[in-house]
């Protein structure tokens, strides 16, 4: 008697598959094949990943493997073969593309075909694991096995392993290269690019094959919003589109009419004559569209300043519209139309219309959603937008529609203003606040950097047309704000990048983007990210149309393997072999040569930085481009100090800090200067300046422990354990045990990274509110007291002293002083990186310098969580603890 995985029946086939969307057939148990002899056939399947579908005739089923590198001739090779779900004899002559969002969504081809001949009990084989066959196809011949794989790689049954058997027909060719269909002749484009089975020819038509309904026009109607997620979500059911940075518009056309409605309902059409016109040349009757309208740098990036500035001073500069979705068309209300429908349909008029190059449609990719947040946040891009493939259009806040941010960015109210200080004019900062759960206007902080002198005169002017005696807030504002503000009526609404939020909930690193005139105040909340893991059970939000961040999206960039091969193009390929670009009119982007990374063009790309491992200043960027994300919360806009190598570690480097005019473009500056001495040091905000660097030769990086705002006080400390030269690495695992232990009795955060060198680094994220005096005292006492408590130390820094003992370096905590950042490259000997790690890590891990250029990136991809990741929310108050240490 058969096992009951073996005698299947139709019953998960028909789980799997919503037959109003997919043309595959339904089927029966127990249906035979109209042909002589069992049936079988072998589709080549182009879904997530590549790979071939094995197929049996047996009892009135297909009997089914997947093969993920095919069969071969050479009797030696053996494949992995998975058993899947039965399928139904007619499913032998399928062939077509499956819809993105379904099952098994992309192309089938009808690979081979013919019958095949069992040399021994069919249903005894299936049960015993062993089958022994002969194949009469039309590329396939002669006899084959299929044995089931024991122990842990058997998988519960499911596992098998497909090969040859030596016979006239075995041969060492390659029998994968005979890729055309034996039903059509066709190849996997061709039956990709031929989706008429799939989608109907016009809108009216899709909307009837979609079941969609027939309305009038809507009315009152609101744009759909995302959620703000964690991560990207992971799964072939998402839609991956780059996030844009502009505003939100919905497109009305009717009867060769344009309306051009922000998300708060407001009329643009004025605003954008040139999109309304270019889209009266749309083909429909009547339509709702949305999207996004925006301005694009010299790179291809949407620039929202400079959308700003074309709005409010004329600037010559062309707007862009980017479609996304097609929510109404024709008299159809779409709403309920899966969204992979919606944009196809979207896709195919604007295609049919051929309109100006100013309005573009907002492609996806359904691929690795992390990989593709990565090259995004790499390109200097707001992040992207996941979207459930066949979820309908709803006019809230939905998880069905995830955001995932490079960077934390969103609006804020601002409540009033400081008095500039030194040379400054205008204001010295903003004050800012957001509504509550509760519908109160609570206090957020302050923000005193991004503003430009014509800003600063130009906003004061507005926020003193609104002055008023009192805060606005409901909860009163720190005391030390009080005393130093000007209130205003929040009115105005401010969007705001910043690295994270402190326990008082007060934002941490604030940068100005811009004011935003498109959104209301009341309706700017504190957004929370959410786990897309458990996106299934979360329930809308509530709240009104227009809250929150905007929801623009663009093309995508379609991914081909791991990150490290994406590398650097403004172009990432399917698994397909297509091609997809950035969107823009003429590709944003187009031009940008494989020698640009983060669009940072590299002269010399080949230059080799590291002899003795071929590691070349191409191979640098893009591992930056892989960290980047982990990397640049502990790097972006902190004074820095450089190890330059311009021909790399076989040549003489140098050692730089101060900022100069001929540095790149993309290096900025920092003011650092103490009252008695003016001095500017170099400083990065993003990729593009860290790739900058690479490009003038720099291979290490290393970062003050203050941020640009708190120049005057550390929010972190550092002990850097340097071994003796007796010393093995096992007692560098026993010292930094023991500091951790010494920092958890103060109750203090320890987070650990190699040095990338000998030496190991502890981290201690505090609260800039404490002189650097005080920091460096505090990190000396605790440094003495492990000498006391332990041999192994020595806080001395004579090197005569270091030996059969740990060094434990408490200067790096002073004003000026630096230490190697994490993720950072060093200038040594076999290209190593300064690697951030978990302590369940640390007994593991060989040396120091384990981590390289070579084998970082591919840790970074397969690390499950960042050991870093509550490095914020972990800050403490130093003042406490030294307060308590004190006392005690």
């Amino acid at each position: 008697m058969l096992r009951p995985s073996f005698f299947m029946g139709l019953t998960k086939y028909h789980e799997k598959r919503n037959f109003k969307l997919t043309s595959e057939p339904r089927g029966k148990v127990g249906a035979r094949s109209t042909k002589k002899g069992l049936q079988f056939v072998i589709q080549k399947h182009d879904a997530s990943r590549l790979h071939y579908d094995f197929r049996l005739e047996y009892d009135g089923v297909l009997k089914s493997w997947a093969v993920p590198k095919g069969p071969s001739l050479d009797p030696t090779r053996k494949a992995l073969a998975v058993q899947v779900e039965d399928h139904p004899i007619d499913y032998g002559d399928f062939e077509g593309v499956i819809p993105a969002g379904e099952y098994g969504g992309g192309t089938v081809l009808l690979w081979d075909r013919g019958t095949w001949e069992p040399l021994s009990d069919a249903g005894e084989g299936l049960e015993a694991g062993k089958i022994h066959f002969i194949l009469h196809g039309e590329k396939l011949h002669g006899e084959w096995a299929l044995v089931r794989m024991h122990g842990r790689a058997g998988d519960d049954g499911k596992n098998w392993l497909l090969f040859k058997v030596k016979d006239k027909y075995a041969g060492d060719g390659d029998i994968l290269k005979k890729d055309k269909s034996v039903k059509t002749k066709r190849s996997l484009d061709q039956i990709a690019g031929d989706r008429d089975d799939v989608w109907s020819k016009d809108a009216k038509k899709t909307a009837k094959a979609t079941h969609a309904k027939k309305s009038a026009w809507p009315k009152d109607f609101s744009p759909q919003l995302a959620v703000l997620a964690e991560h990207p979500p992971q799964g072939g059911q998402w839609l991956h589109e780059i996030k844009f940075d502009g505003y939100r518009i919905l497109a009305y056309v009717k009867s060769g009419n344009v309306e051009l409605i922000t998300r708060n309902g407001h009329d643009w059409t004025e605003k954008f004559q040139s999109l309304a016109k270019s889209l009266k040349n749309l083909k429909v009757d009547s339509a709702i569209v949305d999207g996004e309208a925006v301005v694009l740098d010299a790179e291809g990036r949407s620039d929202f300043q400079a959308l700003q500035a074309m709005l409010k001073h004329k600037e010559r500069v062309q707007p862009v519209y980017y479609a996304f979705d097609l929510p109404f068309c024709n008299g159809v209300d779409l709403r309920e139309t899966p969204l992979i429908e919606r944009k196809k349909m979207l896709e195919k008029i604007l295609k049919d219309s051929k309109l100006p190059k100013n309005i573009g449609y907002s492609d996806h990719v359904q691929t690795d959603g992390e990989a593709v947040q990565q090259k995004a946040c790499g390109m200097g891009l707001e992040g992207i937008i996941s979207k459930k493939a066949d979820s309908p259009y709803v006019s809230r806040r939905d998880p069905s529609w995830l955001k995932s941010k490079c960077d934390m960015r969103q609006e804020f109210v601002i409540i009033g203003y400081t008095d500039p200080q030194g040379g400054r004019k205008g204001f010295g900062s903003l004050l800012l606040g957001y509504y509550d759960a509760k519908k109160q206007l609570v206090y957020a902080g302050r923000v005193g950097t991004g503003f430009d002198d014509k800003m600063l005169g130009d906003m004061l002017k507005q926020l003193k047309a609104i002055d008023r005696k009192t805060a606005p807030t409901d909860v009163d504002p720190p005391a030390r704000e009080k005393r130093h503000a000007h209130w205003v009526e929040p009115k105005l609404v401010g969007e705001v990048r910043f690295t994270g939020w402190t326990r008082d909930g007060v934002l941490r690193h604030p940068a100005f983007i811009a004011l935003r005139s498109d959104k209301k105040a009341t309706a700017v909340a504190r957004e929370k990210a959410v786990d897309p893991e458990k996106v299934e059970k979360l329930t809308p939000s509530p709240g009104t149309p227009g809250e929150g961040g905007d929801e623009g999206s663009a093309a995508g960039p379609k991914k081909r393997g791991n990150s490290k091969e994406a590398s650097s193009k403004s172009k990432l390929t399917s698994n397909r072999g297509r091609t997809l670009t950035l969107p823009s009119p003429g590709v944003p982007g187009e031009g940008q040569s494989d020698d640009s990374v983060a669009g940072v063009h590299l002269s010399h790309p080949d230059k080799v930085f590291y002899a003795d491992a071929g590691i070349t200043k191409h191979d640098v960027a893009v591992y930056y481009e892989v960290a980047a994300k982990w990397m640049l919360p502990h790097v972006a806009e902190r004074p820095l100090a450089l190890v330059r190598c311009p021909n790399g570690t076989a040549t003489k480097c140098f050692f730089q800090r101060n900022w100069t005019p001929t540095l790149p473009k993309q290096v900025d500056k920092v003011d650092v200067s103490d009252g008695k001495k003016k001095e500017t040091h170099v400083m990065v905000t993003d990729l593009p300046g860290v790739v900058a660097l690479v490009q003038i030769g720099v291979l290490e990086i290393h970062t003050w422990n203050c941020h640009r705002g708190e120049i005057e006080h550390p929010d972190q400390l550092i002990f850097d354990l340097d071994p003796g030269p007796d010393i093995k690495f096992k007692q560098m695992v026993e010292a930094a045990r023991l500091v951790r232990k010494s920092l958890t009795q103060l109750k203090l955060p320890a987070f650990l990274k190699t040095s990338g060198g000998k030496g190991l680094h502890i981290t201690i994220p505090i609260v800039p509110d404490i002189d650097w005096d005080s920091a460096k005292s505090f990190c000396e006492t605790i440094a003495k007291s492990l000498v006391q408590q332990s041999d192994l130390f020595v806080a001395n820094m004579r090197k005569d002293l270091r030996g059969g003992k740990v060094y434990i370096d408490y200067h790096r905590n002073g004003r000026t002083a630096t230490a190697v950042a994490p993720y950072s490259t060093r200038a040594r000997e076999g290209a190593p990186v300064s690697m951030p790690i978990s302590w369940e890590e640390l007994g593991k891990l060989p040396s120091a310098n384990h981590f390289t250029v070579e084998t970082a990136g591919r840790y970074l991809e397969k690390r499950k969580a960042d050991p870093w990741k509550d490095f914020e929310r972990s800050r403490v108050d130093l003042r406490k603890i030294v307060s308590g240490s004190a006392s005690t």
